[in-house]
């Protein structure tokens, strides 16, 4: 189940405007290294959201299954694949996955990992992610790969521009996210073959409408991270503010430049590649 701490239901509406599937074609090259070809595989979108990523996967692979907790999101992923036979959305918890064992041929868990932890006391020990994770083993085949699209607390904190001027929020969501480090750790405990970390540096989540200089003005544009909801009203005035100013004393143009610099050295997400590889008796 997710830990949601915006109103997805509403911001569902709005998402596709803001949001775009980056680094999927590094998705397809980790489900390429699973023996059966991709057009034979049976994909899992675990914590699906909309269906941005399997529209993106659409075609490219067998058969993509959608699996979403939150039924604004899941309203709006029917809506966009009802008359497409290789596509199914189902609605239920990436906690207590609802298939049988050596089910499908690869996962994907995109952007999704902070919405797990639910308790303070448990942002150490990430116990919702855990059990995630030991969930995608069980229902992945031999030789099934999992890619956990997620960001590093670096990535953040200044893989996004606009990150600088809520840094509170930041830090909040920030401990709801595991360390990589933590996450490859975990990822072994349950059984994974780590294979790697790949980081997409030319993309961004919020494709074209990123770099706007005003979009932090729109409640549509910070709708598209959830960061955004966790500013306090007076943390986000603050924010406004220092944008309304920026942009009116002509240094915002500065302001983005030095943050891109950033942004282009790290990137804004990570994608954790393992597999589920035979064991040696």
């Amino acid at each position: 189940m997710k830990a949601e701490f915006e109103n997805y239901h509403e911001t569902s509406k709005n998402y596709d405007n803001t949001r775009v599937p980056i680094g999927t074609e590094i998705l397809l090259g980790c489900f390429a290294s699973n023996p059966c070809p991709l057009q034979e595989q049976t994909i899992l979108d675990a914590g699906c959201g909309t269906g941005n990523y399997i529209r993106a996967l659409d075609g490219k692979v067998g058969m993509l299954v959608g699996l979403e907790f939150n039924e604004g999101m899941l309203t709006q992923a029917r809506e966009k694949f009802q008359n497409n036979p290789n596509i199914r959305v189902d609605l239920g918890s990436l906690l207590d996955l609802p298939y049988e064992a050596d089910t499908f041929d690869g996962i994907m868990c995109n952007q999704v990992l902070h919405h797990l932890n639910t308790e303070k006391a448990d942002q150490e020990n990430f116990s919702p992610v855990r059990r995630m994770l030991a969930e995608a083993y069980r229902v992945l085949r031999p030789q099934g790969v999992l890619v956990v699209n997620t960001s590093s607390h670096p990535q953040l904190f200044d893989g996004f521009w606009w990150a600088d001027l809520i840094p509170a929020a930041v830090d909040r969501i920030a401990r709801r996210f595991p360390r990589l480090e933590l996450l490859v750790s975990m990822l072994e405990e349950s059984g994974f073959n780590f294979r790697g970390n790949i980081v997409p540096l030319n993309s961004v989540l919020q494709g074209g409408n990123y770099l706007d200089s005003k979009g932090p003005l729109r409640k549509n544009y910070r709708d598209g991270d959830s960061t955004w909801s966790l500013a306090t009203n007076e943390e986000l005035e603050h924010a406004l503010e220092r944008v309304r100013t920026m942009n009116e004393d002509g240094s915002m143009a500065r302001y983005l430049e030095a943050r891109e610099t950033l942004r282009r050295n790290i990137g804004q997400t990570t994608c954790v590649f393992a597999r589920k590889d035979e064991k040696l008796s």
